[in-house]
């Protein structure tokens, strides 16, 4: 007995020692992960603002887009689109030229997303008036984004995006491959995907006292459902120079995904997301994925998992319009959509197929799936 009560009082005494000797081995506090959903593409073709149109009023309304993936993103500590049309005003344009009503990002801030990244492909559509018209409308919604930016002056104030929730910091990248050819007015800059220019990024996001870096991505080949090599090769620098997740975005369908390995880090890339709304009707296109990221702060480390979402061109609860639906309660409760045969076909399709090009990715949590009642 004595035995004992001399070891357990060396071992108090021990951890006694080690806590006042090194106070980073108390008990770290219970911190909740920190969730962040991402979504892909925002396209604003014709048919879209058309639809979201009320003649009566002639006011443009988008909120009936998001009612059923609203749920799922403002469960969320953060979420982030690319917006992918210019806000330029009117007259509002599709294909090639963008530009949509102002009422599209009050329907994305309805959904719940805090975030837009501007640096794409379309950014430049209206010229630099309406570059800088986005920046000032995101901003007018007390909304954030990142990748592109009136000056140089205003990017090195504001970039990168950091997302802070009980003192753990994510910073968040965002960069183009090009803008379809069309010249950055100065002194507009949008972030292009430039190794040198992304490592000082990393660089910066150290120096703000970064405990994670996020790297959102435009680039791929535009309806190819495989990343292509330059996509990986890009990739594995980008894992090697710091990043810790990388979301991609631009060629309008789900592209695969793969886990990256550097040191004891296991990097998620996730390709393209591949489109959260559009026009665009073709198998494949039809709709995208929503990418849940559950960030530990303690480990900081990152659960990833993903939801097929179908977007529904047509009528639904007596409202014709653009309805993003998620797959997977259209098929654990079919008959809250009461959808025609073919529009069923089409979402289940999209469902299998998007499931096998993801066979290496986790399906959003089963405890998470459905936000719909019984």
């Amino acid at each position: 007995m004595k035995k004992f009560v001399l070891l357990f009082t060396a071992l108090f005494l021990f951890c006694s020692f080690l806590q006042k000797e090194h106070p980073e081995r108390e008990l770290l506090p219970n911190k909740d992960n920190i969730v962040i959903v991402f979504a892909g593409d925002i396209m604003g073709h014709s048919p879209q603002f058309k639809a979201a149109l009320n003649p009566k009023t002639g006011k443009y309304n988008y909120d009936d887009c998001f009612v059923h993936v609203k749920p799922y993103i403002e469960d969320a500590d953060f979420a982030v689109a690319n917006l992918e049309v210019p806000l330029a005003g009117a007259p509002y344009s599709g294909y090639p030229n963008f530009s949509s009503p102002d009422a599209l990002l009050d329907g994305l801030k309805f959904a719940g997303y805090d975030v837009m990244l501007t640096a794409n492909n379309h950014v430049v559509d209206r010229g630099k008036a309406g570059l800088e018209r986005t920046l000032r409308t995101i901003k007018s919604r007390d909304l954030l984004h990142a990748g592109s930016y009136q000056n140089k002056q205003q990017r090195d104030t504001i970039y990168p995006i950091i997302l802070e929730k009980d003192s753990f910091r994510i910073a968040l990248l965002n960069c183009t491959y090009g803008t379809n050819g069309i010249p950055v007015a100065a002194p507009n800059h949008v972030n292009m995907i430039d190794t040198v220019d992304v490592m000082k990024d990393i660089a910066r996001c150290e120096e703000l006292g970064s405990d994670f870096v996020i790297l959102t991505i435009h680039w791929g080949n535009e309806y190819q459902l495989q990343a292509s090599n330059a996509q990986k090769e890009l990739a594995r620098f980008f894992v090697r120079s710091g990043v810790d997740l990388i979301v991609g975005s631009h060629p309008h369908v789900v592209q695969n995904m793969e886990y990256i390995q550097c040191g004891l880090k296991n990097v998620p890339v996730f390709y393209s997301l591949g489109n959260s709304i559009s026009n665009q009707r073709k198998p494949h296109t039809n709709g995208g994925i929503m990418l849940r990221a559950e960030i530990n702060p303690i480990s900081k480390s990152v659960k990833t998992s993903y939801m097929p979402v179908y977007v529904h061109k047509g009528v639904l609860n007596g409202k014709y319009q653009y309805h993003l639906i998620c797959t997977i309660d259209y098929i654990k409760q079919p008959n809250n959509y009461k959808l025609a045969q073919a529009d069923s076909a089409a979402i289940m399709f999209f469902d299998i197929e998007t499931r096998k090009r993801l066979s290496n990715a986790n399906l959003w949590d089963e405890s998470f799936k459905s936000k719909f009642p019984e």
